[in-house]
């Protein structure tokens, strides 16, 4: 929708006042927040550094950043725009000699060494790894890397809400599922409490900091301690804090503490949100806030949603009604159910099949759907449709998002041939997924193997294949399983090396042709060219020079490749900050030792990749693609708050849509203050949460769509099962009404 935008209640967001501020998405939230900066802005005696906007990620920054920074920018001082967690962070840094002594740290005088994800992944990987060797997790079957994902998850999540390690397990206890599993979980969970603790232990020994733990400094100790709460508060006199519904409780904590002492305040929320609950947020906890300020305001009209995807979210919202929260240790009824008459229905798993056209109240809501048999049917649709849109439609691909539950690498290689080979342009962004999940950061990790000898790292075949078809231009998967198999050796003398391409046998040199045997040459003298430098270079230096120097040049697989690009670069800062955290700069002195903690900080940070590590939050990764089809999970999605003319739901029928991710040793919900302490996690607690994220789920993407969206259906799933799941269920419901 285009109309103009008139501010509402100009009086009281014009004003120094405290101010809760909630909407729907499209509403003009934030645009009435940059008002009211500027707004302050051109009052006496306020400054930029005055003015402290918070959000609860960097990404959702950025119409602050956008408006604030840029050539329009008011003059003077910056605004200071951060996050809760950046906030904290900057905070333990400047008031470390006050607090390091109290806080239990082994030397307070030492300089505290920040750890993100990745490298609190590795100083918690041995701690692991004896654990798995002693068998202590052999009652769940997952992969190391999660395991030690899952705990520094439970770590991070006591931290926010304020809960001793000791009293996060005894809620995961709680919350472990009865049978005849049970006393194996609890064992799995009591092996993770002791290595939660050892790992504590290890960061106060050595002066590590994580986020739970600057988050545990944070409350406990500079809040606590009446000069540096002081100083704080009086840091800034004007506060915005927006999404408030995906932030933490410790954040809504600190900004209830802070707002008697602020000159004023708005507080913004979206109705219906709360999609980081996985990460942390407290959606149901920014009443809190509301109750806090001084003025409650509510903008009902979205100016983004058309009126007939804002009838779609009402609904969903019908049909399924939020249920009663609990606030002790029963289910609240007699039956322990809270169940409304469309409860009944609403999650049905039955078979199902979409009937848009069959209930004539769904004509006025834009949905096209089509049912396929098999899933690469469906993709096929899909591929084609965007095609009409882009090509015949004129549509921009930069208006047209794919989304999925789950983005896997079958499903984004196979979408994105397809849209390759119809001329539409395409990007992916997928957060979660493990940093060498990555094809090109795959490639990347092989290349470095094979130019760092000295690891004793004899990358596999396989891996060598696929790496040659990444990087070499129009080398298809059949030269490259030839080419591969010819040049490389996993055993014998010449393992781990590239033979040259005029060594090998005619034969083979005409099958994969003299132009891309040139090519690969190219690639393998700078891998031999490297290994012959006398001079050091750091492994993300290494990465930054194979980028720059071979793999974006014309002619190999990176040169128009705009999320290769993006992974290389991804994985260069990750192991730029991995070196920063572990090198022994006591060691900087002496060249050849130096230059051995370099060799084995690069083998160590190859192993940590190996290994599964996640990857940390990395901005440029949330950037808006140039004009280019975005596929990505649907969370993923509406993390990115932006509204697209077309939306494309694929696998409407999987129960991904519903379903939580296994995570046999962490709870989102269990581990929150909105949960009663000493309540057992039921079967139905399940299921009524799973209902309430399907509700906010649906209500948000309806929300973000401004023209259409496409509903495909397969009968068979990506892993060939027949699936008919409750998102199919619910739509068939909302468009009978």
């Amino acid at each position: 929708m285009t109309t103009e935008f008139v501010l509402p209640h100009a009086d009281l967001l014009q004003a120094r006042n405290t101010v809760f501020l909630s909407g729907p998405f499209g509403a003009g939230k934030t645009t009435g927040a940059l008002a009211r900066i500027r707004w302050l802005l051109g009052q006496e005696r306020i400054r930029g550094d005055h003015i402290l906007v918070l959000t609860p990620q960097r990404s959702l920054a950025r119409p602050y950043l956008d408006a604030l920074t840029g050539p329009d920018a008011p003059p003077g001082p910056p605004v200071r725009v951060t996050t809760f967690a950046g906030l904290a962070r900057n905070a333990v840094a400047l008031y470390w000699p006050l607090i390091a002594g109290p806080a239990g740290f082994a030397d307070p005088s030492r300089e505290p060494t920040f750890l993100d994800l990745e490298t609190a992944q590795y100083h918690m990987q041995g701690f692991v790894d004896a654990a798995f060797q002693q068998g202590e997790f052999d009652a769940i079957r997952v992969a190391p890397g999660r395991v030690v994902s899952q705990v520094l998850d439970n770590l991070n999540k006591a931290a926010l809400h304020d809960f001793s390690i000791d009293e996060a397990y005894r809620r995961l206890e709680l919350s472990a599922p009865q049978g005849p599993q049970l006393t194996a979980r609890l064992n799995v969970l009591r092996a993770a409490q002791r290595i939660s603790h050892a790992y504590r232990q290890l960061c106060l020994e050595q002066s590590l900091v994580d986020f739970s733990l600057w988050v545990s400094l944070f409350n406990r100790h500079v809040l606590t301690n009446e000069w540096s709460r002081t100083h704080l508060f009086r840091s800034h006199r004007h506060l915005i804090m927006d999404n408030a519904e995906e932030d933490t409780f410790a954040a809504h904590s600190l900004v209830e503490a802070w707002l008697p002492h602020l000159e004023s305040a708005l507080v913004i929320a979206d109705d219906d949100a709360g999609y980081r609950v996985f990460l942390g947020a407290a959606p149901d906890d920014v009443a809190r806030l509301a109750d806090a300020c001084q003025h409650r305001l509510r903008l009902e009209e979205s100016h983004v949603t058309p009126p007939a995807f804002q009838e779609m979210a009402r609904r969903v919202q019908r049909a399924l009604r939020p249920v009663g929260r609990r606030t002790d240790g029963g289910s609240g009824t007699e039956d322990g159910r809270q169940r409304t008459e469309d409860d009944e229905t609403a999650g049905a798993t039955g078979p199902e099949r979409l009937s848009v056209a069959g209930a004539s109240p769904s004509r006025t809501i834009p949905l096209h759907h089509h049912e396929s048999r098999f899933y690469p049917q469906m993709l096929d649709w899909a591929a084609g449709e965007i095609r009409r849109l882009v090509q015949d439609e004129g549509v921009s691909p930069g208006a047209i998002v794919v989304l999925a539950p789950f983005i896997s690498d079958a499903l984004r290689f196979s979408l994105q041939t397809r849209l390759g080979e119809l001329g539409v342009p395409s990007t992916t962004h997928r957060p979660s997924r493990a940093l060498r999940a990555e094809p090109a950061a795959r490639a990347l990790l092989t290349l470095a193997a094979l130019a760092h000898p000295d690891w004793q790292i004899v990358p596999p075949l396989s891996d060598v294949i696929m790496t040659l078809g990444l990087s070499i231009r129009d080398l298809d998967p059949v030269r490259a399983h030839l080419l591969g198999q010819a040049a490389y050796r996993v055993s014998g003398p010449q393992a781990g090396q590239l033979q040259s391409f005029t060594g090998l046998r005619l034969p083979v040199q005409q099958r994969v042709t003299f132009r891309l045997g040139e090519r690969y040459d190219r690639l393998r003298t700078w891998l031999e060219d490297y290994r012959a430098e006398t001079e050091f270079t750091t492994l993300d230096q290494f990465f930054a020079r194979l980028f720059g120097e071979v793999l974006s040049q014309p002619g190999f697989g990176f040169h128009a490749d705009v999320d290769a690009a993006r992974t290389a670069r991804q994985l260069t800062d990750s192991a730029r900050r991995f070196r920063w955290a572990v090198e022994d700069v006591t060691a900087a002195s002496e060249p050849d030792a130096r230059r051995r903690g370099q060799t084995q900080i690069g083998k160590a940070y190859v192993a940590l990749v190996e290994s599964g590590a996640l990857g940390a939050f990395y901005a440029p990764g949330w950037q808006e693609a140039d004009d280019a089809v975005l596929i990505a999970p649907a969370y993923t999605y509406l993390m990115r708050n932006r509204p697209v003319d077309i939306q494309f739901w694929l696998d409407i029928g999987a129960t991904g849509w519903w379903e939580r991710l296994f995570q046999p040793l962490t709870h989102p919900y269990v581990l929150s203050n909105a949960w009663p302490a000493n309540a057992i996690w039921t079967d139905y607690d399940e299921y009524t949460h799973r209902q309430d994220t399907l509700r906010r789920l649906v209500v948000g993407l309806a929300r973000r769509a401004r023209r259409e969206i496409y509903l495909g259906l397969s009968d068979y799933g990506e892993s060939g099962m027949e699936q008919r799941g409750p998102l199919l269920a619910l739509l068939n419901r909302v468009l009978s009404q």
